[in-house]
């Protein structure tokens, strides 16, 4: 699971990615409501659910919301604040939170609900996307299907392959690239993003014409439709 976290009670926040992290999810977080608000709109295809405290510095975690309805993005949203009175939870849902948890929680009940958010998305994103006509990316299973055959790929290339392919025919740098797949201890790999690639297309497209990942010089990569 992929979480944008908006918090900015630092302790909440380093139990909350000790405990994700344990968990194997992925937690990209931001303190300033703006600030978070701003990474979203860019990378929201990235995430399954965002983290959202009502009382930000910058941008208030309501107005986070707003903006993020307004945008036309389904991402479930699940408002976590001090604030519980009746009044308060049904304000968040108008609007447009999915899920409402009052502090103190349990840590476990916030896994469950978001395990039932992400649950509720299936027609937010296709689970499967073709990469070519033999080949498709299965972001359910994590895997890479050639010729209704699994392929062995690292975990860090399949995490490559899957920010191409949800963002087919747009151009990526590396950068981009590295900031969307790397975990939150953030490992600086970044510089072995052209490696990765290069061993994605042994494993996969063993003919160039064949190959959907086009290399733009000077920039980064992109994924292309091919027939």
């Amino acid at each position: 699971m992929k979480i944008l976290l908006l918090e900015d009670n630092r302790v909440l926040v380093k139990s909350l990615t000790k405990g994700f992290k344990q968990k194997g999810f992925f937690v990209k977080h931001f303190v300033r409501g703006d600030d978070g608000e701003k990474f979203f709109f860019l990378h929201h295809k990235s995430f399954d659910v965002v983290i959202l405290d009502l009382m930000l510095p910058g941008k208030s975690g309501e107005e986070v919301c707003k903006d993020i309805r307004r945008k036309g993005i389904e991402t479930p949203i699940l408002m976590m604040t001090a604030k519980d009175t009746t009044e308060d939870v049904i304000q968040g849902l108008k609007i447009g939170a999915d899920d409402y948890l009052a502090k103190p929680f349990a840590f476990e009940e916030l896994v469950a609900r978001l395990h039932a958010l992400t649950r509720r998305k299936p027609h937010l994103e296709k689970n499967e996307i073709p990469l070519t006509k033999d080949i498709t990316l299965d972001i359910q299973k994590r895997a890479i299907f050639k010729d209704n055959k699994e392929q062995p790929l690292s975990p860090k290339e399949f995490s490559i392959l899957e920010v191409l392919a949800q963002n087919k025919g747009i151009v990526l740098t590396r950068d981009q690239i590295f900031e969307k797949v790397c975990d939150f201890a953030g490992d600086n790999w970044s510089n072995t993003i052209d490696v990765h690639i290069k061993n994605i297309r042994k494993k996969l497209f063993y003919h160039k014409d064949e190959d959907p990942i086009k290399t733009v010089r000077g920039v980064g990569y992109r994924l292309d439709e091919v027939g």
